[in-house]
């Protein structure tokens, strides 16, 4: 790992040292989790976004899944 220095609101750093304190992590490691947390929606949101326009630039047509419609198997309750 790279050592970095950041600047940060007292008041957010202190919310830091106390949520990280709660979950037994140090500083470092509860905002690399935050972080990776925050990368990973994006990345997510993002996906989600080329899945939308690719729907929009060419919509799913009704023949395309009514074969695999016959086919699915709903649990009985």
């Amino acid at each position: 790992m790279k050592a970095i220095q950041i600047m940060m609101d007292p008041v957010d750093l202190q919310a830091i040292d106390q949520a990280a304190k709660q979950t037994g992590l140090d500083r470092s490691k509860f905002i690399r989790k935050a972080v990776a947390r925050l990368l990973a929606e994006m990345r997510r949101r993002e996906l989600e976004a080329t899945h939308r326009r690719g729907y929009v630039r060419k919509p799913q047509r009704k023949d395309e899944v009514a074969a695999w419609e016959e086919l699915q198997a709903w649990p009985e309750e």
